[in-house]
């Protein structure tokens, strides 16, 4: 018999292998954090001390969150029905203001926990760096305690132009290129390692410099790393590129040479043919946000012809003051049926979802080689999800259900890595009540200092007595 450090047994396992194999009585082996068996389960030739037998379950892939605000954990609601505008002006930059390392932690933390509980293995997070850069010690220091994989842009932005106040950015904000590469190296050196990459980001090509975006381009071509931006996430930026550059926010990428395999992009509402196009021949990545999306009325992004042409696309739930949740599930089935509301009942399917929010993220990162299946060789990152659930009834249709009446709390078991960072439904890394303490503590520190929480309240049609 072959050796295993932990060994699962029975349940449906779904490979996502080039076939797309399910096993309907599999097993999976993990050595030294990566997969060194799967098949059917009459077949295992591994003994393990850890060995587990499992009933009707479903093992799956980790899911990869591709795009996502980690700090924004205590934000949640804060900014409700707000115009892009307004948000941006009374939103983020008093909260980037008054963040800190303390605070980072714990809005991370409680959005880390959601993301774990939801089965992601791998989150695309993006942080301002500035005006305080300790906040980005903070939201690194929460994803280094919590072994999630994690690929975490540091934003910057150094435009001046306000010509559209939804695009503009504020003075205290900005910050120099060399700066900014500094700290991302700073950062690189101080939280980087197998599980965690420090990347730069130039928020957008509205509200940093064209010298910005093309030598952050540089940076990351040059250290072999990952670079993220925020792209055609909205009709306010696409109607000001078109009126500063003549071309679309992709185009004028391209006309930077910043697209390519190095680069993930977030939302891409707004892509014309052309850009798909684009896109696809450079390998350049897209985080597709539906629900996050829909909140803020951004459109709805022709993610059936982006698949079409070819793209790299996964699914993210950008942050929780724009969502506001962490739920992927939710987004799976907002994906699919969104464009079946362009294109008829029979576009797309669950299984499509599925293998957007596992497979088609770990290649949009540029990670597929490493995540984002379970075969032998690749990272042991998968969950374990309970199938004997009210909502996931007929047990016949389970991927169906996961996807169209699914919900986090079948996620049972979640290891990245080979090991567990949820058991039994619960945190291992963290006391999960604290957790919730620590962020509600940090929220009410927030609203002292930006007052954000009673101003919702001040907006609300309710009558509050004490």
């Amino acid at each position: 018999m072959r050796q295993a450090d932990r060994l699962l047994r029975g349940g449906f396992v779904v490979t996502m292998d080039a076939e797309r194999t399910v096993y309907e009585d599999g097993y999976v082996a993990i050595r030294d954090g990566r997969v060194v068996g799967v098949g059917p389960d009459r077949e295992c030739d591994f003994e393990a001390a850890d060995t587990r037998r499992l009933g009707e379950v479903a093992v799956l892939p980790g899911i990869v969150n591709g795009h996502t605000h980690l700090s924004n954990g205590i934000s949640r609601g804060l900014f409700d029905e707000l115009p892009l505008a307004d948000w941006v002006d009374r939103g983020m930059w008093p909260t980037l203001r008054a963040n800190d390392a303390e605070t980072t932690y714990h809005g991370a933390r409680v959005a880390l926990a959601e993301n774990l509980l939801n089965g992601v293995t791998t989150t695309v997070v993006g942080e301002f760096g500035s005006p305080n850069h300790d906040a980005m010690d903070g939201v690194l220091r929460a994803v280094t305690e919590s072994r999630s994989r994690a690929v975490v842009a540091r934003i910057s932005v150094d435009s001046a132009d306000d010509h559209d106040p939804s695009q503009a950015t504020a003075p205290d904000v900005r910050e120099s290129i060399e700066d900014a590469l500094a700290e991302v190296s700073r950062l690189r050196g101080e939280y980087g390692g197998p599980l965690v990459e420090v990347v730069p980001e130039a928020l957008g090509v509205l509200r940093c410099t064209p010298e910005m975006v093309r030598e952050f381009t540089a940076y990351a071509r040059a250290e072999g790393t990952r670079m993220t931006m925020h792209v055609a996430s909205s009709p306010d930026e696409r109607d000001e590129a078109l009126h500063r550059f003549g071309k679309g926010s992709i185009e004028r990428l391209a006309e930077l040479d910043a697209l390519g395999p190095h680069l993930l992009i977030a939302h891409c509402v707004w892509p014309d043919e052309t850009e798909r196009r684009l896109l696809a021949e450079t390998g350049t990545g897209v985080s597709h946000n539906p629900v996050a999306n829909l909140m803020y009325a951004s459109g709805v992004a022709p993610l059936a012809e982006m698949i079409e042409a070819g793209v790299r696309i996964g699914l993210g739930t950008d942050g929780a003051s724009t969502n506001n949740g962490q739920n992927m599930w939710e987004v799976m089935k907002s994906a699919i049926f969104l464009q079946k509301s362009r294109f008829g009942a029979s576009w797309g399917s669950a299984e499509l979802a599925l293998e957007l929010a596992t497979l088609g993220g770990a290649r949009a990162i540029g990670m597929d080689a490493e995540i984002g299946s379970l075969e032998v060789g690749k990272r042991a990152d998968l969950m374990v999800v309970d199938l004997l659930r009210p909502h996931l009834v007929p047990l016949g249709t389970w991927p169906s259900n996961l996807v169209y009446s699914g919900s986090p709390d079948a996620v049972r078991t979640v290891l990245v890595d080979g090991v567990p960072v949820v058991e039994d439904g619960r945190l291992t890394m963290w006391d999960q009540d604290e957790v919730v303490r620590g962020g509600n503590s940090a929220a009410d520190l927030m609203n002292t200092r930006t007052g954000l929480t009673d101003m919702y309240r001040r907006r609300s049609s309710w009558t509050w007595q004490r």
